[in-house]
């Protein structure tokens, strides 16, 4: 049966902070708990409301529990009526299983940090490794904006000017997104390796820049005055031009 301390306590989870201190995270709504469910992470508790339930008979193990208690437990304004509870995974050794991976070097928004994510799983690319100052993955903004990708993807946080170089030195091309650079489009010669994009902010930072081996750059078309695009966007590009067949 739900108690006010596990109420409260699931309300906790909201801040990062506890997070941390429980291992734990929550994952909300129908799509997201599907995809959640399907995975290999651990699910500790599963909630719904008596509406969701009866309109969803196929989440007929979750807990069932009351509008209000739901409106306590979720971050959301408009609760979508199913909850879960769910254990942070310890993180392993690095391991590549693609032909590309992604590194991410400051990135701070969470909707961003999620779109990256997403959108790095579209084009075949289930590696990632963050710096340790990239917001954190298991952020209720950075989970919804995945999409379901969180739970297969592969993501790592490391010292990224350690992890390139080793990299590099394995052979592996280091692939910088830039100012100036080699334009993408033309590129021929597409050498697997790591892909890095930069924060929001201030791009790549000057102690990873040294580890770039293959800089490029997305060119401007006409005389646009805007001095750069939005994270999740150049990642994009990027992800897309660097896996075309």
């Amino acid at each position: 049966m739900l108690t006010k301390n596990t109420i409260k306590q699931i309300a906790s989870l909201r801040q990062q902070k506890f997070r941390k201190e429980l291992g734990l995270f929550v994952v909300e709504g129908r799509k997201m708990v599907d995809e959640l469910l399907h995975s290999h992470f651990e699910t500790v508790n599963l909630f719904a409301t008596e509406a969701f339930l009866n309109d969803h008979p196929a989440f007929a193990e979750a807990e069932t529990v009351s509008e209000m208690q739901m409106e306590q437990m979720s971050g959301q304004d408009t609760p979508p009526g199913i909850l879960a509870v769910v254990r942070i995974p310890e993180q392993k050794e690095i391991k590549t299983s693609s032909r590309f991976m992604l590194a991410l070097d400051g990135i701070a928004n969470p909707g961003n940090m999620g779109t990256l994510l997403r959108t790095a799983e579209w084009f075949g690319i289930t590696d990632v490794v963050c710096s340790p100052d990239c917001v954190e993955l298991w952020n209720p903004k950075t989970v919804q904006a995945t999409m379901g990708s969180l739970f297969r993807m592969h993501v790592w946080k490391a010292d990224l000017p350690t992890f390139l170089h080793e990299a590099s030195s394995n052979g592996k091309a280091i692939y910088g997104a830039l100012l100036e650079g080699e334009n993408l489009f033309e590129m021929r010669e597409k050498a697997e390796g790591v892909i890095v994009i930069g924060s929001e902010s201030h791009g790549i930072r000057a102690e990873v820049l040294p580890c770039i081996t293959r800089p490029v750059t997305i060119p401007r078309v006409g005389g646009s005055l805007t001095e750069s695009l939005n994270a999740a966007v150049a990642g994009g590009i990027i992800m897309a031009e660097m896996t075309k067949p």
